[in-house]
């Protein structure tokens, strides 16, 4: 077990013993966000066929096309256009997206052509192939469509359906549980009492689990839902992929969810990591589930979350795994000197100059305030600040992800 490391090694460490998620097969329909498991090729061509890009008219092979007029022969339906020939000199009307005839040579608009009885002019040059898609011009039978590990999004179920592909493999989502070890803390639907305070960690990981594609499948308050914890956790550890332990991290100078992975057999990996807020988080290995023990504290609770639980949810369903940092300028600076790593809520943005970001109120662990609107960390060295209005600051973003530490 790894003691009082720093981010980067818990990182490489976390990485290391990730879990694993398993395959399975879903409708098209229902893809939507999910990650594929196995890449798709195109079964045919895209289009099938050669296909009018305008309403106009399919224009036969002409010497001297731009003078001399074509016979007009009816317009095609869509049962008649796969079949049809056009001879030479000919033209038919046709729609944008329809199969263009056998021995069609290029496809006039119908505002550039001039309509006198059973004959039509142009008004303007055409050149061979004008305004067709040639069969194939989008995809190519056997070429590659979407590779696995790639998020389904509407652009993709847009390409499904193109090609007719009814169901495909994904991975499953990261399935997790929530145990919240606090004592004084009660769920939703109970009135607290002296002392006992409602709990706001376990909605706030549920919708975090959520955003990153997962599902929450318990919620665990051992008071009050009953059962050994030892039995609990050792039976959602079979069901999940990552437990999330709320609490406990260091309480009356024992580590209780450290003691907890320990009962029950677990690997410890690391144990707290040099960072503030949230200092004594640590991570274990049960089975296939990775177990994360977060700060109790809701605004330290939060940075743990996006620290730990957040890259492995994304390594998991093999998405990007690193923040994106960048250097950004800080609108109202800090007051605060740290000692060690301070991660600091902001809200970054991008200006003309370049990026900036604010410092939002309530700073204190325990407080959730900073987390509305959050959509960034800052990141203060060891000994750093406190940080003026307008100095530069390095920033990790928390909707950016990148697949390597290495800067932009």
């Amino acid at each position: 077990m790894y003691e009082d490391i720093d981010l980067e090694q818990a990182w490489r460490l976390l990485q290391e013993h990730s879990p694993s998620l398993r395959h399975e097969v879903v409708s098209a329909t229902a893809a939507l966000g999910r990650i594929l498991a196995q890449t798709l090729y195109a079964g045919q061509d895209l289009p099938p066929q050669a296909q009018s890009a305008v309403d106009g008219y399919a224009l036969g092979e002409n010497h001297g096309m731009d003078n001399n007029p074509y016979v007009l022969c009816g317009s095609l339906s869509t049962a008649e256009s796969a079949s049809a020939v056009l001879d030479k000199g000919h033209a038919k009307a046709v729609n944008t997206g329809g199969v263009l005839p056998l021995g069609t040579v290029a496809v006039i608009p119908h505002e550039k052509v001039s309509v006198k009885g059973e004959h039509l002019y142009l008004l303007g040059k055409v050149k061979p192939g004008d305004c067709i898609k040639r069969a194939g011009e989008d995809f190519a039978r056997n070429e590659r469509l979407l590779t696995a590990g790639t998020q389904v999004d509407p652009t993709a179920l847009g390409l499904l359906a193109a090609f007719g592909i009814d169901v495909v493999e994904v991975l499953e989502r990261p399935r997790v549980a929530i145990i919240c070890l606090a004592d004084n803390i009660v769920p939703r639907g109970i009135e607290p009492g002296s002392g006992q305070m409602r709990d706001s960690n376990g909605p706030m990981l549920s919708g975090f689990v959520s955003e990153q594609g997962g599902i929450t499948v318990a919620l665990h308050y051992p008071p009050h839902t009953g059962g050994s914890l030892n039995i609990v956790l050792q039976e959602l550890s079979r069901q999940t992929e990552l437990v999330l332990l709320v609490g406990g991290t260091y309480q009356d100078g024992e580590n209780t969810s450290r003691l907890l992975m320990e009962d029950v057999g677990a690997q410890v990996i690391f144990w707290g990591v040099s960072i503030q807020p949230g200092s004594h988080a640590g991570a274990g290995k049960l089975g296939n589930c990775l177990l994360l023990s977060l700060s109790g504290n809701p605004a330290a609770c939060a940075v743990n979350y996006h620290l730990y639980a957040a890259p492995v949810m994304r390594n998991l369903q093999g998405m990007p795994w690193y923040y994106r940092q960048v250097t950004a300028r800080c609108r109202n600076g800090f007051p605060k000197k740290t000692g060690s790593r301070r991660f600091v809520r902001g809200r970054a943005c991008w200006q003309n100059s370049g990026w900036e970001v604010e410092v939002l109120p309530g700073q204190k662990p325990s407080m959730l305030r900073s987390w509305l609107g959050c959509n960034a960390l800052i990141d203060l060295p060891p000994g750093s600040g406190p940080i003026a209005e307008g100095e530069e600051v390095r920033v990790l973003l928390l909707t950016d992800y990148t697949v390597s530490l290495v800067e932009d």
